[in-house]
C-alpha cells in the first residue's frame, strides 16, 4: 500500500472524529512550534554570549601572561619566556602562543603558535574572531617602552559543545513542561471556543432532521459565533411565523366555497410568503450543510493532537534527563541512546507533515466559517429590500441564489454550469426574483436526488422573447411526464411525500407580478427538466406592457 493510499485512508477515517480531539492537535503544534522557535532564540543568543565571554577571559588571560614575561623579555631570557608561556597548559582551549620582539621573531612559543602573517595584523590589545578561533594580543611593557608582544590562539569549540550539551537537556525538559501544560490548559479551556459550535450544530440537526422551526440554539459567546447564533434564531423565528401563517391559510383555504375571490386575494400574499420561507429554508439547510464540513474539519484536527508522536517526544527527553551527566557517552555508545537522533528526525519530519495537514484543514475551517456568514448576510440583506422596484443586473441575482445554495449543492455533490450570455439590466423587485431562483434552484437539486452521480446543474442567461431576459435552470433529474407540464404551476399540485404545492405556484404569481413569465419543458421521465424564468428589460418596463402569463402545455413552443 502506497504512503498516499494511507493517507487518504487515515483522513477519511479521521472525518468522523470529535471536534474537541481535533482542537488538542491544534494546541500541542502551536506550543510545540514557540517552544522549539524560543529553544532555537535561547541556543543562538548562548553562542553568541559564549564568543563574547570567552573573547574577554582570553585577552585578560593574555594580558597577565604580557606582565609576566616582562623580567624574560627585559633580560633577553628565553628560556624563562618559554617557561611563561607553559603556564598556558592550565587552559585546555589554548592551543598556541608565541612573544616577538620589536627585533626578533618567537622570542617565545607554545603549542602551535598563530602564523606569522596573522601576527602582524594583531598589534597591541586585540581580540579577533576567526570562525571558531580566538587570536588576542597584549603588548609587553608599556606605550612608552614596548618591549614585545604576545600573541594566543585558542579554541572555543570544547567549551561551546560542552555548554551546548547542557543547554539542550534543560531545552528539552522546558519543552516537554510546555507541553504538559498546555494539556491542562486546553481540558480547562476548549470548552469556549467549542461550545458554542456543538449547541448551535446540534440545534441545525434538531431543526433540519424534524423540521421543528420552535428550537432555539443558546448564546454562549459575546464574538463572532455569538453573532450567527443571533441571526440563526432571528432566522428560524421569522421561518416559524411564515409556517404558521402558511398553515393557517392552508386550513382557511380548504373551508368555504362562497368566499373563493377572498381567498384568491389571500392567497396571493400567502403564496409569497411561502416563497419567503422556501428561502428561509434553504438558507437553514446551507447553513447546516456548511456546520457539517465546520465539524469534519474540527474533529479531524482534534484527532490529530490525539494521535500525535509527540509523546514519544517526552519519552526521548526523560532518557538524555536520565543521562545528563554524560549525554555524548549515552548517544554514541548506548543502543538505546543510539536510537534518539535518527529518531528525533523522523519524530520532526512527522510533527511538519502534521503541521501540513493541520494548516489546510484550520484555512478551510476559516473558509467554512466565512461561507456561513456570507449565506446569512446575503439572506439578511434581501430581506431588507422587499417591494422595491430597481435596475438589477440578473448575473448578480443568479450569482447570490448559488451562493445561497451552495451548500446544498456542494453536500449533493452537483456540478454547477454557468453560461452567461451579456444581457441588459432587468427592473424589479430584488427580493421576489431571488425567492423564484432559489425555488427553482431547490427543486433541481431535489429532482437530481435519485442519480447516483454525474449531477449537474445549468444556469444559462441569455436574451428571450419581445425584449426580455431568460433565466434557464436546467438539470438531469428525474424529469417530468408529459401529463404533468399543464399541472405543474397549479396551486396545490405536487409530487413530493411532504410538499405543500405552494413553491412553484407562487413562483408563477411572482414572474406574473413582475411582468415576466414562467415555463417549463422536459422531454419526460429520466430526460431532467428546463425551467424558463423571463423577466422585461429595463426598456421593455418603461413601456408599461404586461405580457400574458405562460403556462407549459399549448403555449411552451411561445415561451421558448
Amino acid at each position: 500500500m502506497t504512503s498516499g493510499r494511507i493517507v487518504r485512508r487515515l483522513r477519511q477515517w479521521l472525518r468522523s472524529k470529535s471536534l474537541r480531539h481535533k482542537l488538542g492537535i491544534i494546541t500541542f503544534l502551536a506550543v510545540t512550534c514557540a517552544a522549539l522557535a524560543a529553544s532555537a532564540a535561547l541556543l543562538v543568543f548562548r553562542i553568541f554570549e559564549q564568543r563574547a565571554d570567552h573573547a574577554a577571559e582570553t585577552l585578560a588571560l593574555t594580558q597577565v601572561v604580557a606582565e609576566n614575561a616582562i623580567g624574560p623579555v627585559s633580560f633577553q631570557d628565553p628560556t624563562s619566556a618559554v617557561a611563561v608561556l607553559a603556564t598556558l597548559r592550565a587552559k585546555p582551549a589554548i592551543r598556541g602562543a608565541v612573544i616577538d620582539l620589536p627585533m626578533q621573531k618567537d622570542f617565545a612559543t607554545y603549542g602551535e603558535p598563530p602564523p606569522a602573517a596573522d601576527r602582524t595584523k594583531h598589534e597591541g590589545r586585540t581580540a579577533t574572531y576567526d570562525g571558531w578561533w580566538l587570536h588576542t594580543s597584549a603588548v609587553i611593557g608599556t606605550e612608552s617602552s614596548h618591549l614585545g608582544t604576545v600573541h594566543l590562539v585558542s579554541d572555543l569549540r570544547p567549551m561551546l559543545w560542552a555548554d551546548m550539551r547542557a543547554s539542550l537537556v534543560a531545552l528539552g525538559l522546558a519543552l516537554g513542561l510546555a507541553l504538559v501544560l498546555s494539556l491542562f490548559v486546553l481540558s480547562r479551556l476548549r470548552g469556549i471556543i467549542l461550545n458554542p459550535v456543538e449547541n448551535l450544530h446540534a440545534v441545525t440537526r434538531r431543526v433540519t432532521e424534524n423540521a421543528d422551526f420552535s428550537q432555539r440554539a443558546e448564546v454562549i459567546s459575546g464574538d463572532e459565533m455569538g453573532e450567527l447564533t443571533l441571526a440563526f434564531n432571528r432566522m428560524l423565528d421569522r421561518l416559524q411565523a411564515k409556517e404558521g401563517e402558511l398553515r393557517s391559510a392552508n386550513t382557511k383555504l380548504t373551508g368555504e366555497i362562497d368566499e373563493r375571490k377572498r381567498l384568491e386575494a389571500k392567497l396571493l400574499e400567502t403564496s409569497r410568503q411561502a416563497g419567503m420561507a422556501e428561502v428561509a429554508t434553504a438558507v437553514l439547510h446551507n447553513v447546516g450543510n456548511v456546520l457539517n464540513s465546520v465539524n469534519v474539519s474540527a474533529n479531524l484536527i482534534v484527532e490529530q493532537v490525539r494521535k500525535s508522536k509527540i509523546t514519544s517526544l517526552a519519552k526521548a527527553v526523560q532518557m538524555l534527563r536520565e543521562h545528563e551527566h554524560d549525554v555524548g557517552n549515552f548517544l554514541t555508545h548506548d543502543p538505546k541512546g543510539k536510537q534518539i537522533p535518527p529518531f528525533l528526525v523522523a519524530i520532526s519530519e512527522q510533527l511538519t507533515r502534521e503541521q501540513g495537514t493541520l494548516g489546510k484543514e484550520v484555512q478551510g475551517l476559516q473558509t467554512n466559517i466565512e461561507h456561513i456568514k456570507q449565506i446569512v448576510a446575503t439572506q439578511q440583506n434581501y430581506a431588507k429590500v422587499s417591494g422595491v422596484h430597481e435596475n438589477l443586473s440578473i448575473n448578480e441575482l443568479v450569482e447570490d441564489a448559488l451562493r445561497m445554495s451552495s451548500g446544498s449543492l456542494s453536500r449533493h455533490q452537483v456540478e454547477t454550469v454557468r453560461d452567461f450570455a451579456p444581457v441588459p439590466q432587468v427592473l424589479a423587485d430584488r427580493h421576489k426574483v431571488l425567492q423564484i431562483l432559489v425555488n427553482l434552484i431547490s427543486n433541481a437539486k431535489q429532482a437530481m436526488e435519485s442519480r447516483l452521480d454525474g449531477r449537474c446543474l445549468t444556469l444559462r442567461i441569455g436574451l428571450g422573447a419581445q425584449e426580455r431576459v431568460r433565466v434557464e435552470v436546467i438539470d438531469n433529474g428525474i424529469g417530468i411526464p408529459a401529463e404533468n407540464l399543464t399541472r405543474i404551476f397549479n396551486h396545490g399540485f405536487t409530487t413530493k411525500k411532504s410538499g405543500h404545492g405552494f413553491g412553484l405556484h407562487s413562483c408563477a404569481n411572482t414572474a406574473k407580478e413582475l411582468g415576466g413569465s414562467l415555463a417549463v419543458r422536459s422531454e419526460g421521465i429520466g430526460h431532467g427538466a428546463t425551467f424558463l424564468l423571463e423577466l422585461p428589460t429595463v426598456a421593455k418596463s418603461s413601456r408599461k406592457t404586461t405580457p400574458p402569463f405562460i403556462m407549459a402545455g399549448a403555449n411552451l413552443s411561445r415561451a421558448a
